[in-house]
């Protein structure tokens, strides 16, 4: 049923757009007043009186315009008599100059009742399609990402996952639930789970780190010991920077090495506190990493977290991907495996997860699973007059609730620092009324903008 919604029926900001560019069309009761208007006019116009006015002026009309024509036949033509029924069928087809070639200033304003009418066809479309959601979990799949986000913008309570076909290797992309997915999840071969989290461009997120490195060139390093370094600074940077007094039971650890790659997923939980997005993720990471560079020589402890990339590369390098904070990018979920590999990526036993089953794991590391309590976003962008230098800010959700969409749907943030800003310029947190109303707003080859 949702299918065929969706199939049927327009987006519903595509919808508006098309009828204030084509006109609304009346509803059924105005098409009947119409008919019966037309017929009465056309019942007055059968009138003999009224046949014998129209005969009259368009025999005086024509006479006119055919003044030479008279002068030189001496008499009017039997085609003016037969003008008048021309005359009396064309009455009905006539189009105002406004109506056959457009306004010259844009569309007219519409009646508020049909605006009305249309408005409430939207809602009475988007509540169907909702219902049929919620009566079957949504999982549909897609061979691009951009489909897959334009399915998930219209749909509520769903996220954009990916996965690797186990036997070809094909990337696609699916929307489903969270809890739809692990359904699904659960029940599907271990062999075959080669699936990732889309961590969405614009959607608030946990820290998350991806740590690596070669194992044969980097023999003898204590892996433990380099995520517990790690940690630390992390937990001592998010005090200096935000005033947040970390715990190592906020620390979710997976892992997926092997004898000759360690590989770890490092996820940081902070309770009812999340990042407003992974490019923010991505700054405070960098900023970790310049600190950790700058007070190697001085801090011993800080140089157990640098490693070969080959075995006769003098030059190393932090065990931290700086890569991986990107837009829209794809994570490994854990209990999943890369297409052609064995390893899958498990709880260590270690920190948050040390008593958690699978479901619990599982749930707990998707890096765009924020609780509805969050109170707190965390910014870490570069400041507007210095391109060098990091502002570290929070923003207060006014609500208490985090955005349940993509990076464009129904977030209400206040900021503390451009409070301004964000109430009384600009656009609004929604985008698709932003849309309507410069759409609206268009007069003629001017397009109209907030």
């Amino acid at each position: 049923m949702s299918k065929k919604l969706s199939s049927n029926s327009m987006d519903d900001v595509d919808r508006l757009f098309q009828c204030f560019k084509c006109g609304i069309s009346p509803p059924a009761s105005a098409m009947r007043e119409k008919k019966r208007s037309k017929k009465m006019l056309n019942s007055e116009y059968d009138s003999p009186v009224t046949c014998k006015k129209l005969q009259l002026s368009s025999l005086s009309r024509l006479s006119g315009k055919r003044g030479e024509r008279n002068q030189i036949d001496g008499s009017v033509s039997v085609d003016s008599v037969s003008g008048s029924r021309d005359v009396k069928k064309s009455v009905g087809r006539q189009f105002s100059p406004i109506v056959f070639y457009g306004s010259p200033n844009g569309v007219p304003p519409k009646k508020p009742l049909s605006l009305l009418r249309l408005l409430r066809e939207i809602r009475i479309d988007l509540s169907e399609e909702r219902k049929a959601i919620s009566r079957k979990g949504v999982w549909a799949t897609f061979p691009r990402q951009e489909e897959a986000i334009k399915f998930e913008k219209r749909h509520d309570n769903v996220r954009i996952f990916s996965y690797q076909d186990h036997f070809s290797g094909q990337r696609r992309f699916l929307v489903s639930s969270y809890e739809e997915f692990w359904k699904r999840y659960l029940s599907m071969d271990p062999r075959h789970r080669h699936h990732y989290e889309v961590i969405q461009e614009g959607l608030p997120c946990h820290m998350y780190f991806d740590l690596e490195f070669n194992q044969k060139e980097n023999e003898g390093k204590n892996v433990d010991e380099m995520v517990d370094i790690l940690i630390s600074v992390i937990l001592e940077a998010l005090r200096e920077k935000y005033a947040i007094e970390g715990q190592e039971d906020w620390i979710v650890e997976l892992d997926s090495s092997t004898k000759d790659k360690f590989s770890r997923h490092v996820i940081v939980i902070i309770p009812k506190v999340a990042f407003k997005d992974n490019s923010h993720v991505g700054a405070f990471v960098g900023e970790l990493c310049s600190r950790i560079v700058n007070a190697k020589e001085t801090d011993e402890r800080l140089r157990k977290l640098f490693v070969h990339k080959e075995a006769n590369d003098s030059a190393s390098l932090l065990f931290v991907d700086t890569a991986v904070y990107s837009r829209n990018r794809c994570f490994r979920l854990a209990l999943s495996s890369k297409a052609g590999k064995t390893s899958v990526l498990l709880p260590t036993g270690r920190f948050k997860c040390k008593d958690m089953g699978e479901r619990d794991v599982f749930m707990t590391s998707l890096i765009c699973n924020v609780e509805s309590d969050c109170e707190k976003l965390l910014v870490c962008k570069m400041e507007s007059d210095c391109m060098k230098t990091l502002c570290f800010d929070t923003e207060v959700n006014s609500n208490n609730l985090v955005r349940d969409q993509n990076a464009q749907k129904f977030q209400l943030n206040a900021s503390t620092s451009d409070m301004s800003t964000s109430y009384f310029g600009g656009k609004s947190p929604f985008p698709q009324l932003d849309q309507f109303i410069e759409s609206t707003a268009s007069t003629g080859n001017v397009p109209g903008c907030i």
